[in-house]
């Protein structure tokens, strides 16, 4: 349509010498020809691209992981909602509301998105508008007036100027359009997209991340605050013990080994303490941080006790290796490798001829007042084509680049695939190895439990001393702290099998997917 509007007005513009139009009709006729020929080179060419068309470097990988058979991917869009926790819900949001590495993701693909669409407006013609006021002075013997001057300086006729001064005014409409023949910028043009689509899944992979970091840190925070609660009950007991063995070593009924050796359980259980206590005020930090806070008061960083009975759903009996295909890094190693062919295309581009099309039309007058009159109108078009004859290799050089840059992100995205894949069978394996371990400490928890109510029978009937049933508690205690980090140990299992998929069901639900620019 711009380029019709260029044809029709320059048909209608005049050409002048003088006060006279001449050549009018011709002039239009043959412009109008040299274009038409130029439009339908570019509606034959349009389909042009120099990108190479290569095949997926990645190995043929198995149609399903090795843990089961093909299953139906889940409908749940929020995968930590399996933990059954409301808290951690909660949480979860917050942190994707605040945390300052995702609006830094956010505001690259804000960055992407805009390079995009810069690169995406050279395909059509650029206009301006432009207003102009000349003056110019000048001496009379140089340029075309000293080569006038003695011609014009007859003897008794005027005198010829010392100098020339003048001054112009003008408004204009001006348009540059380069016909992109070789795919050159629509070549540029996929690049961009491809790159901001991978700015994307950089994202996806970042929210990923903060969200796998703040569910482990959760899952942290509980244990360390169980694991410490369960440490001063289990001071409590040893101090208890500690004072009956001193009572029984001061009546002579104990010696001093056991003495001794009670003392130094009851110190080196309290030496545990500091340390349990500095990693959880690390976890605390993290979280905190993970919230976009430096300080967060320490009554709004407890986890209920929910926390230590979440519900953990079944992982799906089989996983097809399609899920791969969605996965955050792999896609914006896919996406990236077809940004760099396609910049293979626009290196190519650069070999061949360039057309370009240059046109303005407006009023110019020496004076201000007359630039509205229709009289003083002009127009002026111009059309160029530069090839290019000699650069020492400059761009052989660059489409050499371009191809050895291909080749790194071809070797890059295969080995992203082969990393996911071993990912995701490794998490499964992992989880699976450590279910059959929680349930063997449940089971010991529960003997343990069982033998707490045994030695509190056996001592109220006397047919036991209190001593065992102190170690049968603290024994009990000792269960319960191993019972808890398993706990933590098969959700952070858990999610490292989300997190090897890429979230596996977070897809469709990230408020950080921006679609097409």
């Amino acid at each position: 349509m711009v380029l019709r509007d260029v044809v029709n007005s320059i048909s209608s513009s005049p050409s002048r010498t003088g006060d006279t139009f001449i050549g009018r009709a011709n002039m239009s006729r043959r412009m109008c020809s040299f274009l038409a020929m130029g439009l339908l080179a570019v509606v034959i060419l349009s389909g042009c691209s120099m990108a190479p068309h290569l095949e997926d470097p990645v190995q043929v990988l198995p149609e399903q992981f090795e843990i089961a058979t093909l299953a139906e991917r889940g409908a749940q869009h929020y995968w930590w909602h399996g933990f059954g926790d409301p808290y951690l819900d909660q949480l979860v949001d917050s942190v994707i509301a605040r945390n300052l590495d995702l609006r830094v993701a956010v505001a690259r693909v804000a960055e992407l998105q805009n390079q995009f669409r810069m690169v995406r407006a050279e395909q059509f013609p650029a206009m301006e508008l432009a207003a102009r006021r000349d003056q110019q002075d000048t001496p009379s013997n140089t340029g075309i007036g000293g080569q006038l001057g003695d011609r014009l300086n007859i003897p008794g006729g005027p005198d010829f100027p010392d100098r020339f001064e003048f001054t112009t005014y003008s408004a204009s409409l001006g348009f540059t359009y380069e016909i992109d023949f070789w795919g050159r910028v629509r070549g540029a043009k996929r690049a961009a997209l491809r790159e901001f689509f991978a700015t994307q899944s950089d994202v996806r992979t970042i929210l990923l991340g903060v969200i796998g970091e703040t569910v482990a840190t959760y899952f942290e925070i509980a244990a360390r605050q169980r694991i410490l609660a369960l440490t001063r009950e289990n001071v409590d007991i040893l101090t208890e013990r500690a004072q009956i063995m001193s009572d029984r070593y001061e009546r002579g009924l104990a010696s001093s080994l056991e003495y001794y050796a009670a003392q130094q359980e009851l110190e080196a259980t309290k030496a545990d303490m500091p340390l349990i206590e500095i990693q959880l005020e690390a976890a605390q930090g993290r979280l905190a941080l993970l919230l976009g806070h430096y300080r967060v008061p320490m009554d709004s960083m407890l986890v209920p006790e929910s926390a230590y009975t979440y519900a953990l759903e079944e992982i799906p009996s089989g996983l097809p290796s399609e899920l791969l295909q969605e996965r955050p890094d792999v896609v914006a190693a896919f996406q990236r490798l077809e940004a760099a062919r396609e910049r293979i295309g626009v290196a190519r581009a650069a070999q061949f001829p360039s057309f370009s099309l240059t046109g303005a039309a407006g009023t110019q007058s020496s004076v201000l007042s007359d630039i509205v009159q229709t009289g003083q109108k002009f127009w002026l078009f111009s059309s160029g084509l530069t090839a290019p004859i000699f650069n020492a290799g400059r761009i052989r050089a660059n489409i050499r680049v371009a191809w050895a840059q291909y080749e790194q992100l071809s070797a890059q995205y295969e080995k992203t695939v082969l990393m996911a894949f071993r990912d995701v069978e490794a998490a499964l394996i992992n989880y699976g190895k450590l279910k059959e371990r929680h349930a063997s400490l449940l089971a010991a928890s529960a003997s343990a439990i069982e033998r707490v109510r045994i030695q509190e029978l056996r001592y109220s009937h006397g047919t036991s001393d209190y001593l065992g049933f102190l170690d049968a508690r603290r024994n009990r205690t000792l269960t319960e702290m191993a019972l808890t980090e398993s706990h933590r140990a098969l959700a952070e299992a858990r999610l490292a099998v989300h997190r090897s998929l890429g979230g596996l069901w977070i897809h469709g639900a990230s408020q950080f997917d921006h679609g097409t620019p």
